[in-house]
């Protein structure tokens, strides 16, 4: 059962599971029109209110209980926190691949994620975090002019969005800080040195109790927003310095799954820890294509299944670029061109992530312009189920027939424009 099928990268994890086990996929989303749904590697549909909805949990427990899955795989962060509270009431013949809950506490919170990197001397952003808040508690009393500016703010807890800012002067401090603070799910706002250079660094692993199974490390070129988020232009990097210092945190937590440990890199060459992101990244499709198949060794050593990873050996070189994502940025910001962004694309050249074989599913529309289903406030009944209907040469179904539980049939209405003509979104931007 794959989930998050609103994003993108949940298409690329379906393929996987597809392609390497010949699996059947149960594809969670918040509508018919999550992308997942409409992808032709989605066997069963399931329709449930978002990730970040209370009630979420409970009909994500009631689609469990109705489909038993073999395998739950968590891609946002919403749903990982999701499946972590519900964990002990899933069945025993469920999988879910996630790190102890205490260990995950640390990943999301930056602040005991920075503490730990300390520990372990691995290096982080200088941060201003406590005197921010001291003159914060203050009244802001004088000026923050003694700062060292340029300054970066983010959110302190992971909230399933990217929260961050960076700001170049003491005028625009307060006022960016105040923004940040007013996001939804933001408990509290860390400030720390700026960094400078849009590239970040990152390591990705595969854990099986405590224990490295699979690495992979990227380069991002290119990501939106541009100071660091989701990569859209991205390459295969090796570093045994950011390896390193990866394994080293993730040892010490006794991890369990997948995580991505992000870094920028300094002027003098060092690297300094950014965060630890606790679940697959945004740039997913980059590490599948190029043969580091996280999903199908997870399945494989979570279910005990025979054989050595299928597919290609992973390659040594590889970039790739993701063009809906990075055009649909530049379409809703004001100080972004359209222009550039194509040739960014373009040039040089790279493998595209576009599966021409499942356009259905990776032209869709965001979830959010496709308001076809009002599931902010659904409760366990509303979970629907679909099966694929329509066969083609591979045994893959392009369209569903999708029914809920209750066997009686439902009207989607079309999607507003032309699905083949709309700009798709990463719905999950935060910590690629």
């Amino acid at each position: 059962m794959v989930l998050d099928g609103d994003n993108d990268n949940a298409i690329q994890v379906a393929t996987e599971l597809s392609e390497d086990l010949d699996a059947e996929v149960v594809g969670v989303g918040t509508s018919n029109w999550s992308r997942l749904l409409r992808s032709r590697y989605c066997d069963v549909g399931v329709t449930t209110g978002p990730a970040s909805e209370p009630g979420y949990a409970d009909q994500l427990l009631d689609a469990v209980e109705a489909h038993r899955p073999d395998l739950l795989v968590p891609v946002g962060y919403h749903s990982v926190a999701a499946v972590d509270r519900i964990r002990d009431d899933l069945p025993d013949a469920v999988e879910c691949w996630l790190p102890p809950s205490d260990s995950l506490d640390v990943a999301v919170d930056k602040v005991a994620t920075a503490e730990l990197a300390a520990e372990l001397d691995v290096g982080t952003p200088t941060s201003f975090t406590d005197r921010v808040a001291a003159l914060d508690e203050r009244g802001r009393p004088g000026e923050v002019a003694d700062l060292p500016f340029p300054l970066f703010l983010k959110a302190r807890h992971e909230c399933g969005k990217n929260v961050t800012a960076a700001v170049e002067r003491p005028g625009a401090f307060w006022a960016t800080y105040d923004d940040l603070v007013a996001e939804r799910g933001v408990r509290e706002v860390i400030v720390q040195e700026c960094i400078p250079g849009e590239r970040t660094y990152a390591c990705g692993l595969l854990y099986d109790d405590g224990a490295p199974q699979l690495l992979f490390a990227h380069e991002e070129l290119r990501s939106v927003p541009r100071e660091g988020g989701s990569g859209t232009r991205v390459r295969l990097f090796r570093d045994p310095r950011i390896e390193t210092a990866a394994i080293r945190l993730l040892d010490s937590l006794d991890w369990h799954g997948p995580a991505l440990v992000e870094f920028k890199r300094c002027a003098d060459g060092s690297y300094a820890l950014m965060e630890i992101n606790p679940k697959l990244w945004a740039s997913y499709a980059l590490a599948s294509q190029a043969g580091y198949r996280f999903v199908s060794t997870c399945a494989r050593r979570a279910l005990g299944l025979d054989g050595a990873q299928t597919g290609h050996p992973p390659d040594a070189t590889a970039e790739m670029v993701f063009p809906l994502r990075e055009l649909y940025y530049a379409a809703r910001t004001d100080d972004e061109s359209l222009l550039r962004s194509a040739a960014a694309i373009c040039w040089p050249p790279a493998r595209l992530d576009l599966n021409l074989r499942d356009l259905g599913a990776w032209l869709t529309p965001p979830a959010a312009v496709v308001d076809t289903v009002d599931t902010a406030t659904a409760g366990p009944s509303s979970v629907e189920t679909s099966a694929q209907n329509a066969a083609n040469g591979d045994g893959r179904a392009d369209e569903t027939d999708r029914r809920p539980a209750s066997s009686e049939g439902t009207n989607v209405d079309p999607p507003p424009g032309d699905a083949d003509e709309s700009i798709a979104d990463e719905a999950d931007l935060p910590g690629d």
